[in-house]
């Protein structure tokens, strides 16, 4: 008999790599012979493409708890798979479907007893890690409910690499049960829908660096701004492409640009297609990253993919993911990042070396491997 899991879908084609992400696990799902998938979704995008692709929709959304809500799904076990399962319309749903287990596709739905095996990934911690940015920190109390109903209640934790596992355990300890999730290792992977797809020629400048990223804080767009800015006095043609949704670091890069005489080194082009991502990889003179926030990012895989060699943050499991297929420096130094850029931009020979490199790094790990991991998992149940 197929395994009946219950998807549940709520990222946005705006959210970057967290939505690229669960596009890639879809992917995957429909592959697996012996997998019935029937999707919760309210989003438009995930409604159409569940139409496209034959797969059955709920017409129950997954339940929404206020904070003291909860706190009680988490203090009250017993109270909460009642409260759920007999109460709400998908515990209803749940049962009269017979479905084995729940796979949740983003970390940011909260948990509460359900009384099946439910799956979910948790991507970074960084409102404990990287605390000092307001986009995480403002959202302390909410994340931390909403990490501790997966501790307490999840039958297996996804990670995208052991310093992820570690964190969460390190964090989490406290919530779990005698007998602790599992925890299951499955890195990102370049997605196919952003490698295979056709290109969508764009505007650009004959040679540029790329950085796609919505625009918050923790992007650390001003640092590679100020990069930028560094080598525009002896590399006049510099020229640096930013392409993302706007955020609450907007207002500060474009006051950056204009005051220091950047509007002809700096492109910002806001959310763009993937045609036109895919375009923008295969024609750029590397892919510069310097995010404070990991462990493990996605833009350096599809960059390796496409042919676009890779400079990244030293932080967290970012050196591991790279390997000796990237360049590595400080983000908090403007000075280590126009290193970088440099020889991405002058040096030719190293350039193509890190090319190659790149396409065997992202041989090591592709999208059928991630496939037959999350398979196994499913199995499990």
């Amino acid at each position: 008999m197929k395994k009946r899991i219950a998807v549940i879908l709520n990222s946005e084609p705006e959210w970057g790599g967290e939505h690229q992400y669960v596009l890639t696990v879809m992917a995957c799902l429909e592959q697996a012979e012996d997998v019935e998938v029937m999707a919760v979704c309210g989003s438009r995008f995930w409604r159409k493409w569940c139409r496209e692709h034959k797969i059955r929709v709920w017409d129950t959304a997954w339940p929404v708890f206020t904070g003291k809500e909860q706190r009680q799904h988490i203090r009250h076990p017993f109270w909460s798979r009642m409260y759920v399962m007999y109460m709400t319309a998908f515990g209803k749903r749940l049962r009269a479907e017979k479905a084995d287990a729940i796979l949740c596709t983003t970390q940011g739905a909260f948990i509460p007893n359900y009384g099946r095996k439910v799956i979910v990934p948790v991507h970074d911690l960084m409102h404990r890690y990287e605390g000092r940015f307001s986009e995480v920190r403002k959202d302390f109390q909410e994340r931390e409910l909403v990490f501790a109903s997966k501790a307490k209640y999840a039958w297996c934790v996804l990670t995208d690499s052991q310093t992820g596992k570690k964190q969460f355990m390190e964090s989490y300890a406290a919530y779990m049960r005698k007998k602790m999730p599992h925890f299951v290792s499955i890195p990102f992977v370049a997605p196919g829908h952003i490698t295979e797809c056709e290109e969508e020629t764009i505007d650009t400048p004959s040679k540029y660096i790329f950085y796609p990223a919505q625009f918050w804080e923790h992007k650390n767009h001003i640092n590679l701004v100020k990069a930028i800015h560094i080598l525009a006095k002896d590399i006049p043609d510099i020229h640096l492409v930013l392409v993302g949704s706007e955020k609450n670091s907007m207002g500060r890069i474009r006051q950056y640009i204009t005051q220091n005489g950047l509007a002809d080194n700096i492109t910002i082009m806001g959310f763009v297609s993937n045609g036109n991502i895919t375009y923008l990889y295969k024609h750029a003179a590397g892919l510069v990253m310097p995010s404070y926030f990991g462990p493990t990012n996605i833009p350096p895989l599809e960059a390796m993919a496409l042919g676009c060699p890779v400079a990244v943050s030293d932080k967290y499991a970012m050196p591991e993911q790279v390997g000796d297929a990237g360049l590595l420096f400080d983000p908090d130094s403007p000075d280590q990042i126009a290193a970088c850029i440099r020889k991405l931009w002058c040096d030719e020979a190293m350039r193509q070396d890190m090319i190659q490199k790149g396409y065997q790094r992202i041989k090591r790990w592709t999208v059928k491997e991630f496939g037959k991991r999350l398979q196994k998992v499913i199995e499990k149940v």
